[in-house]
This record gives structure tokens, sequence and C-alpha cells, in this order.
């Protein structure tokens, strides 16, 4: 079964950097950094938003084209007719639904500035959260079965369940219909938006969910675990045994919902998600994302565990990747079959990462060896004017978008290594103003 990403988040103020690691719990889901490489999370006003990698990139515009939105309407209302859907009924569920200006600026949104992988971990990643998370899951006398029926840790549910919505917290109070409607009008991702909501359609015909319930973020995600209407009839899962699938009210359905995924995209209950290693003096940190390699092979370039344990024998022979989430001067992991699980959930190295950090903290493990380096965020014009100089000395970077992807990863590592620089491929505020002198900008100065 083909999984789609899922995850949604709230954009947190992105120009504010963390120098110390946050006390209270946030006040929303912490969205990944597009300074971490993966494609920027838009940002939503209420609740949760959509990282790119969360929905299909934007299509060509259809050849159709309505006049207005009751044109879209009853177009509408023949297509789901023609997938079995009473037109009564579809014209009664979007009675009243109006297009919404907020969920097109959110979707047209880049994030002028973005906060560097460091900056996101401190903030994602605490005590507090941990132990929020630990008292709910022990709290919850569906926990055990539904971990062994999954066979999915509780310590990592309550990872996915903190970063996805704050335990529940914050789901999002936008209708899901209107939203979907709105952007499958605007045409830019019409068949995917008219397929979540013939999704939508279902839930209420099939799932027993009242209209009103269906409520979440901008670009259609729902309920504590964030899911997308398809998703949630794929992989939604009943784990207080009472025959509803509730992934809004439900702690358990919520939780064995996102065991569902995670076991359907291929954990393994006995192995880890990633560990954090040390780095030898002189190591080659062009290695780091770009090869695999058995953790006896890292071994024998000198790259040892940060907790002096060993590796489990169903995780010695596996392929595993070094991830640089800061550069050469932060935390190094080893990342297990595991860390790319959790990425079906959002397709980020910073959201895997978060996502495992607090799993281990729940399960109570330490802290990790290395800190987290202190760094202002990079500004959008930063980032572009980084790709732009990569791309004029003849490095494939993608397109110049401000999204420091695979591609622009790469092109900085091997614009490093031909320096005889450390290439480590990590955009720091220091190496983001050299190319954007390089262009003829003026280099930005930190903020204050």
């Amino acid at each position: 079964m083909r999984l789609r990403y899922v995850s949604l988040f709230a954009l947190l103020s992105a120009c504010a950097t963390d120098t110390q690691p946050p006390a209270p719990m946030p006040q929303a889901p912490v969205a990944p950094p597009v300074a971490a490489g993966e494609p920027a999370p838009a940002s939503s006003s209420s609740a949760s938003s959509a990282p790119a990698a969360a929905e299909p990139a934007p299509a060509p515009v259809p050849a159709i084209t309505y006049a207005n939105f009751d044109q879209w309407k009853q177009n509408f209302i023949s297509k789901a007719a023609s997938r079995g859907f009473d037109p009564v009924f579809t014209s009664q569920v979007l009675e009243n639904v109006q297009p919404l200006s907020n969920v097109l600026s959110s979707d047209n949104q880049q994030p002028e500035f973005s906060k560097p992988a460091s900056s996101y971990m401190r903030q994602a990643v605490s005590p507090t959260r941990a132990a929020a998370a630990r008292t709910r899951l022990d709290a919850n006398t569906n926990v055990s079965a539904i971990v062994t029926r999954f066979g999915v840790p509780a310590h990592l549910l309550g990872g996915i369940w903190t970063m996805e919505s704050d335990l529940g917290r914050v789901q999002g109070n936008i209708d899901v219909i209107s939203a979907l409607a709105t952007l499958a009008y605007d045409g830019r991702r019409r068949v995917w938006a008219e397929d979540e909501l013939i999704a939508c359609l279902t839930i209420l015909r099939d799932h027993k969910i009242g209209r009103d319930t269906l409520k979440g973020s901008w670009a259609g995600a729902m309920g504590q675990t964030q899911f997308l209407p398809d998703n949630y009839i794929r992989l939604g899962a009943d784990g207080d045994n009472d025959g509803i699938v509730d992934i809004w009210k439900s702690d358990s359905d919520a939780l064995a919902s996102s065991a569902n995924l995670l076991a359907k995209a291929g954990w393994k209950p006995d192995q880890d998600w990633a560990v954090e290693v040390i780095l030898p003096a002189g190591f080659d940190y062009y290695l780091g994302e770009t090869v695999k390699k058995t953790p006896a092979e890292w071994a024998a370039l000198g790259v040892k565990r940060a907790d002096g344990g060993y590796w489990r024998p169903t995780e010695q022979g596996e392929q595993t990747t070094l991830l640089l989430p800061s550069g050469a001067k932060g935390p190094a992991f080893l990342a297990l079959p595991n860390h790319y699980v959790i990425r079906k959930y959002n397709n980020s190295t910073s959201y895997a990462l978060a996502v495992g950090l607090i799993a281990d903290l729940i399960a109570g493990k330490p802290a990790l060896k290395t800190p987290w380096p202190t760094e202002p965020p990079l500004s959008l014009e930063q980032r572009k004017k980084t790709q732009e100089a990569l791309k004029a000395a003849g490095y494939d970077i993608g397109t110049v978008d401000g999204v420091i992807g695979v591609k622009t990863r790469q092109a900085i590592r091997d614009w490093q290594k031909a320096r005889g620089e450390v290439a480590d491929g990590y955009l720091s505020f220091e190496l983001a103003n050299r190319f954007v002198v390089m262009q003829g900008g003026t280099p930005a100065t930190p903020p204050s």
C-alpha cells in the first residue's frame, strides 16, 4: 500500500532563535526548519500547516477554469455522483461552503526566515514535553494492546503524538471541507483536493463521523494524528474498541492510527530509529548523507556510538546513513531504517529526528552528548542567493526557490570539497553570507 505523507504543522515564529532550551510547552506543534534541508512548511493562523512534502506538488492549472465557485460546486457534485454519491447528499455537505482566503494565503506563503535545525530541536525536544507525553501514555489503559497489535513502541507513538498535535491540544479548527474545496477551486491541486473531498464524503457516509467533526488544518489534515481524509480511511484504527475511529477526541484511536501507519510503512520492532555517534578528528564529512554503511563499516572509519553501547544483532547488518543536521559543529547520528519509516509521516530529517529524540526522552534515555549549536536564522534572500551563486558556478541545485533541499546540500558539499573546506553540506549563517557577497549582495546581520 502506498503511503502518502500526512503530517501537517503550525509554523511558529520562524525568525526567533532559541538560545536556551524551552521550559514551557510550545503553544503549537513545531514546524521543521527550511534550513534543515526539507521543503518549507506553509503557515496556518489557527493550527497545523503543511510541509510541501505533505501534499502533491502544484500541478499545472487544469484546462477547465470555472466562472465562479458555484460552478465548481456543481461540477464536483457531478463528479461525486459518478463515484456513487447521491447529488442531494453532496449538495447538503457543500451547503454554505465558500472559498477561504486564509487557505490560499497559507498555501502561497514562503517563510521569510527559517530556523536552523539546532533552534528547532531545542524548541521541539524538551524534558517537559517528554514528561507530558509519558504521563498521558501511562494513563491510557489501551496503550499496551496497541503496542502489541501493531509492534510500534509506546514511546515512539508519544513522539509522533507530541509533534503532530501537542498531545491533541492543537488540532486545527478550520472546516476541512471548506479548506479542500478552496484548494480544489483554486486549481493548482484540483485532482488531489477533489480526491480528498471524495474521501470526506466517504467518512461522512460510512464512518459514523458528523459533519461538524471534520475540523483540522488549512490543508485538510485532521485530528490528533493530523491525517488527511484519505489516510483516515486507509489507516485509521479503532484503539478503544468502541466501533468508531475518532482521531479527534479519542487518544487511543489517534495512537492506534499512528501505529497502523508506521507498521504499514515497515516499522522494525526489534531496531532503534537512529543512534547518536561521535566522529573522529579528521573525519571526511563528505560521507554525510551521501553513502550508506553498516555500523561495523562506520566503526572502521572511527565512528563510535556516543552512549558506548552495542548494536543489536538485528541492526548490525543494516545499511545506515550519517546525518549531520547542524553540520560538523552539531550532533551526528547514524540513521537506521526506522528513521525513514518515521519520515513516511513527514519527509523531513528534522521532523524525524525530533520525533525520535522526544521518544528517547519518554523512554528514559539520556540527553544528547553533543549539544546543539546556537545559530541565527537564515533569510529567504540568503537561501536564494546561495542557490543562485551555486548555480552560477555550475552546480545543480534544481530550482532557485529558497528551499535548501537534497540537491542544494549536495552542491554545497561539492563546493566545499573543491575548496578544501569541511564538506558537511551545511548552510551556516556565515556561509550563506559568503554566497550573498558572491552574488553582489550585502551580507546579513544576525538579529539581536
